[in-house]
């Protein structure tokens, strides 16, 4: 703590005290302390003092990363500012020194090359700026599959997706309405409060690597434990123990057994047995082939019950929407997914155990601002807004130009933050450049906030919390290459377990599949890095773009 005081207006209370900064940083700096987070109580409105302070650690401690909470989050709210301000100091050096290593090796590799990072909001920034806020690369890469799940469902005639990434340690569901997700900036992260742009995910600890284990009472869990890479799952042969989705579905013959998977890895079902058994006679079941559906069944529900509380707990249908399923275990378990929801069609895409990568090639760059107003939404204040929202749009295309690129490409949406009076949380808005009636403003904020909650207090006031402007220029979508096929795509056929064993079930070579061939289910199809299960009710077919639609006939 420093002396210093600023009212909310942002006018002087108390002046910085300079030497208590000095005497501060003396102390830290004998504690070789690497990163500075700086964050004072009204600096949203003034940063004067966060900036002087700012400049005195640069004197004092030159060689630490310095993380002020007047650039990090520019809005009221002190906790959260802190909170994510103190996020954002705690990996700075850290992710400082790799990205400065991957840019030295990229310019050695191809000189004058330009680095973008992937940034939560699902927009891509540029390498300096992801070095001074590393807090906005936390969930980057979901946020890249859902970019790139956009991409793909525009390209087959969809507009409402929930996407489902799948990998080893959990899943993570987005739903996107009109092929735009929902952006949030009230996240948790490990328990502390985030307050940065973030594409609304919901995460449930279910992947291919969660582990299977019975309570003290005798109940079954799924998860949040993984086994992660290493040792991974016990068919993996390196040192695995205990139970994973991956090993049920490998039991269940799923999985391909006849080849290593990554090259490397060669599963064994043979290894999976004793402990899977054991697991049975816990939960007293005696089939073997029961126990490792019902693992899958959980996890399966896990995933359904996230997808519900961003779909149905918020007023929208999930059957309206097309499921993209992807990561090296989404497109094995999508059908059951589907099923349980009422959705009738799933895409998966081309490369889908890569697929968040691919997004990064498919993502705008995109700068995030924001400045809090806290005005009553009355058509007296819409002049200042619209003022704000005129400062904010020439500061994006400021970053922008800078960054290289032209006015022809770049675009710009501000919302606003809009709550009634009173409460303590807000919804944000989208609006047009122009801002003409405040009463349309209200008119449209009860309706979103009836979508949200199943009502709305339309006799009471509300007000304006923040204004926010997104600056985005516009790049081209880097396209997947046409789907060819040649040879023969039936690999062999296998005995798969689904309610049942289903004998003579046939497996697939997705890169040899014919395009536009409808293939009934139950099938399986196999590709480098990820298995796809067409369960029995559901047709496959292969599209000139390499995705795989599947739909349920019942």
């Amino acid at each position: 703590d420093v002396p210093e005081r600023l009212n909310s207006a942002g006018e002087g209370l108390l002046a910085l005290d300079d030497n208590v900064v000095v005497e501060v940083l003396q102390t830290l700096s004998e504690q070789n302390v690497e990163a500075v987070a700086v964050c004072f109580l009204h600096s949203y409105a003034n940063a004067i003092h966060e900036a002087r302070t700012a400049s005195l650690v640069r004197e004092r401690l030159p060689n630490a990363f310095i993380s002020q909470s007047c650039e990090i989050v520019p809005e009221y709210r002190e906790f959260e500012r802190l909170t994510t301000t103190v996020l954002n100091a705690s990996i700075g050096p850290l992710l400082d020194k790799y990205l400065s290593r991957l840019e030295d090796a990229l310019q050695k590799e191809t000189a004058g090359s330009k680095l973008y990072i992937m940034a939560s909001s699902g927009g891509v920034m540029s390498v300096n700026r992801a070095r001074q806020m590393p807090i906005q690369t936390v969930l980057s890469g979901p946020a890249g599959g859902v970019a790139a799940g956009i991409n793909v469902a525009r390209a087959t005639g969809f507009n409402k997706l929930i996407t489902c990434d799948m990998g080893g340690t959990s899943t993570d569901v987005c739903l996107v309405r009109s092929t735009r997700p929902r952006i949030t900036v009230d996240n948790m992260i490990a328990g502390t409060p985030l307050k940065i742009p973030q594409v609304d995910m919901n995460t449930v600890g279910a992947g291919g690597g969660s582990i299977a284990s019975v309570s003290a009472d005798g109940e079954l869990n799924v998860g949040p434990r993984s086994a992660g890479s290493s040792p991974g799952p016990i068919c993996y042969g390196r040192g695995g123990t205990e139970v994973t989705v991956t090993d049920a579905n490998l039991t269940l013959q799923r999985l391909a057994m006849d080849h290593p998977l990554g090259g490397k890895i060669e599963p064994s079902v043979a290894a999976t047995s004793a402990a899977l058994d054991a697991l049975a006679q816990q939960v007293g079941i005696s089939d073997r082939y029961q126990m490792a559906a019902g693992i899958i069944r959980i996890a399966v529900t896990k995933m359904v019950a996230s997808i519900r509380e961003i779909s149905i707990s918020r007023g929208y249908d999930p059957r309206e929407c097309v499921l993209v399923a992807f990561g090296g275990a989404g497109p094995m378990h999508a059908t059951a997914i589907a099923e349980e929801l009422g959705i009738e069609k799933i895409l998966i895409p081309q490369i889908p155990g890569n697929f968040s990568a691919w997004g990064l090639l498919s993502s705008d760059i995109r700068h995030d601002l924001a400045e809090t107003v806290l005005l009553d939404l009355q058509q007296d204040n819409m002049e200042q807004v619209q003022m704000v929202i005129s400062r904010l749009r020439q500061q994006a295309h400021e970053r922008l130009s800078d960054e290289g690129f032209e006015d022809s490409i770049l675009e710009f949406e501000p919302s606003l933050d809009v709550r009634y009076k009173g409460q303590a949380f807000e919804l944000s808005i989208p609006i047009g450049d122009e801002i003409a009636d405040a009463g349309a403003l209200l008119s449209e904020f009860h309706e979103t906030y009836a979508q949200y909650y199943g009502h709305a207090n339309k006799d009471q006031s509300a007000e304006i919390v923040n204004v926010r402007l997104v600056g985005l220029a516009r790049t081209r979508i880097a396209e997947p290459e046409d789907a060819t096929a040649s040879g023969e795509a039936l690999i062999h056929t296998r005995w798969v377990y689904f309610d049942g064993m289903v004998e003579d079930v046939p497996v697939y070579d997705r890169n040899r599949m014919k395009i536009g061939e409808e293939l009934s289910g139950p099938l399986i199809v196999e590709e480098t890095g990820a298995t796809t299960v067409v369960a029995p009710g559901w047709n496959c077919i292969r599209d000139p773009r390499d995705t795989l639609l599947l739909t349920h006939v019942g």
